[in-house]
């Protein structure tokens, strides 16, 4: 767990050079706002944070800086503490960040001057090896003959460009294993509920064909996105969908399955105009 904060500790120094280049004693603290899709808490980074300030190859980064991390569950809590001014800057991936600014023009988007990427995955239990390596054979497929792309242009551009794209439909096998999917759908176009109360989005759209090349059942349960290993652990899932940062270790005990999609990280501000 300590290596995972300290790569963690990673993106809080990012953000601390994305701050405008002020004087040191001019620069105000800022809290930024991230969705709780990685795997360390707040209190984690904070007591981290307190104890990387005490050396001295790290402490003026963060001192003149002062950037802090706010966990939120979900993408609504996320701009409604943005509304607020309880954060003054909120991160997600790219695809999240153009969906939000599509529909609502109260905010801006703001690039970091170093980037970090995201990929998404899904995650397993260790012990669940073997389902992760035929998941992971679905993928390259669908990579090699463009259906990630085919479905992403769908699912994610489109969604963006206001289209509505088709509704997700998971096949059956009579008789086939049935796997069990922790999902949040709070983080369109990525992971949302669409307007019937039904999974949408791209992650759904490349689970269910997976489900189709793999001939397997999927079940679907909603979490919130800190309960997504407990649903695991406890049995209640047999894997989740999961975004997996190249500086983040995965939660002990848990492997996860190749990249179906990369985006870069960005960030939201209050439009000011």
């Amino acid at each position: 767990m300590k290596k995972l904060i300290a790569l963690a500790l990673a993106l809080v120094m990012a953000l601390a050079l994305a701050v405008p280049a002020l004087a040191a004693e001019e620069r105000p603290s800022m809290k930024v706002g991230v969705l709780e899709l990685l795997a360390q808490s707040e209190q984690e980074i904070n007591d981290f944070e307190d104890e990387y300030n005490t050396t001295d190859e790290a402490e003026a980064p963060l001192k003149e800086n002062d950037v802090s991390l706010v966990y939120y569950h979900s993408l609504s809590e996320l701009l409604m503490a943005l509304d607020a001014g309880h954060v003054d800057m909120v991160q997600a991936d790219e695809p999240t960040v153009k969906y939000v600014l599509s529909r609502n023009d109260a905010y801006a988007e703001e690039h970091p001057e170093i980037e970090h990427s995201i990929d998404y995955t899904m995650l397993f239990l260790e012990e669940d090896a073997d389902l992760r390596e035929s998941f992971n054979e679905a993928i390259t497929a669908m990579k090699d003959d463009g259906t990630l792309d085919e479905l992403a242009a769908e699912y994610i551009d489109g969604v963006i460009a206001g289209e509505d794209p088709e509704p997700v439909a998971f096949p059956t096998f009579e008789g086939a294993d049935t796997v069990t999917v922790a999902v949040t759908g709070d983080v369109p176009p990525m992971d949302y509920t669409d307007d019937t109360g039904h999974a949408a989005g791209f992650n759904t759209a490349v689970l269910a064909e997976m489900a189709q090349r793999l001939e397997v059942n999927i079940e679907l349960i909603q979490v919130d996105s800190a309960a997504r290993t407990l649903a695991m652990s406890s049995g209640r899932a047999d894997a989740a969908f999961w975004a997996r940062a190249a500086y983040l270790d995965v939660p002990e005990g848990t492997i996860t399955s190749e990249s179906y999609y990369s985006a870069v990280q960005c960030s939201l501000v209050l439009n000011v105009e």
